[in-house]
């Protein structure tokens, strides 16, 4: 039997494997697809992750699409403009709704504490992009400068221009805001503009504390409660445990022992309540986007669905497997596949790459599933498929 996390809550809830893959897919609104608007789709998930990589288009159009159709940037943008939603970092860089701002503004706090831009030497030029964003929203490369420094990553003293290392940490201390791309650039302004509240909110984390958690949950469904950013904290284990503790106590969290999982779970009680309903599988072929909300945490994926997935957009090309924009493929329920995509002309080309045994009739399904992700991306050349070696 599965050790639960410090037993806390009680008695951890027995169940299968299949009974939380329904739950879960069912609960990331997987399972049938609505006509959403950005706010809509944003806050029924939670939060979507983003990534610059466009090989096939920005992964989080492509986690809404599953969701709420045809998805363009311009959309997108217009969402960014209106307030309806924003940017922040949360495990990575995401989208959020504006009605959780509360659950991001923990993070945001807890950013500024770390005093990144005097560490960095950038207060002076940040002070300069403030002043001049006081002024009207402007574009980042209107607010540039040939001063260049060392990224996070990199000991190169000239990767990086210096106001661009500026605006991501006021982003992530969230003293600007995104309102709008432009072919990929970001337009910033000051986010009182925006949201009337915004630092009244941030100046009060302890009373977001739970409110994350909440948002945390509904973003993950079930999740690890050994996980690091339990609740979007960042805290200790002991700390992870006394919020696991408190969430269970207060019949918003639920322990789960999984037959034949050896780690240990947590869900919220709505996805428990979906578990005892039984949702019916879910039908139809759906391909994911890289960072879809259900491919987060590889440790769940393979506890649940038996799936190992490595996104190779960042691996060397010698240590690919299936390459760089690998988008797995949900049918009926089950993980099956990866698709090798990317975009040739205007066209999607991609393969098939089975992780089961596929018959003939599957593969079709799936063809047509690529079919649809090209008419729904707008590409008037259709999808090409190329044949998997060995086929």
């Amino acid at each position: 039997m599965p050790k639960v996390f410090g037993e806390v809550g009680g008695s951890a809830i027995g169940t299968h494997p299949e009974a939380v893959r329904r739950a879960l897919i069912a609960h990331l609104g997987l399972a049938a697809r609505d006509r959403q608007s950005f706010a809509q789709a944003v806050a029924a998930l939670g939060a979507v992750q983003m990534d610059p990589m466009r090989v096939v288009a920005p992964a989080h159009l492509l986690t809404l699409r599953l969701r709420r159709g045809p998805t363009s940037e311009a959309a997108f943008s217009r969402a960014l403009g209106s307030g309806e939603i924003f940017e922040a970092r949360l495990k990575e860089r995401c989208i959020v709704s504006a009605q959780d701002l509360p659950a991001a503004a923990a993070q945001f706090a807890r950013a500024r504490a770390r005093e990144l831009l005097d560490a960095r030497g950038l207060r002076a030029i940040a002070e300069e992009i403030l002043a001049e964003l006081a002024k009207g929203p402007r574009y980042s490369r209107e607010l540039g400068t040939e001063h260049r420094v060392s990224s996070f990553w990199d000991e190169n003293p000239q990767s990086m221009k210096a106001t661009t290392m500026a605006l991501d940490i006021l982003a992530y201390e969230g003293r600007v805001i995104v309102t709008g791309r432009r072919r990929g650039e970001r337009r910033y302004d000051l986010p009182g503009r925006h949201f009337p509240d915004w630092e009244q909110t941030i100046l009060a984390p302890e009373s977001a504390r739970r409110t994350a958690a909440r948002h945390y949950g509904r973003t993950m469904g079930v999740f690890l409660a050994s996980d690091p950013y339990l609740g979007w904290q960042m805290e200790s284990a002991a700390q992870r445990r006394a919020l696991a503790q408190e969430m269970c106590e207060a019949g918003e969290w639920q322990a789960l022992r999984i037959d034949g999982v050896e780690r240990s779970y947590l869900c919220t009680r709505e996805l428990a309540q979906r578990m005892e309903d039984s949702p019916a599988r879910a039908r139809g072929a759906a391909i994911l986007a890289p960072l879809e909300n259900l491919l987060w945490d590889r440790r769940r994926l393979w506890d649940l669905f038996g799936f190992r997935y490595t996104w190779e957009a960042y691996t060397p090309a010698a240590r690919r497997t299936v390459g760089p924009y690998g988008m797995p493929v949900l049918l009926d329920g089950r993980l099956v596949a990866e698709l090798d995509a990317g975009r040739e002309e205007d066209a999607l080309r991609y393969r098939i790459v089975p992780r089961t045994a596929l018959r003939e009739r599957e593969l079709q399904r799936i063809a047509r599933a690529g079919e649809r992700l090209a008419r729904e991306l707008g590409l008037t050349g259709g999808a090409r498929q190329v044949e998997s070696p060995g086929r």
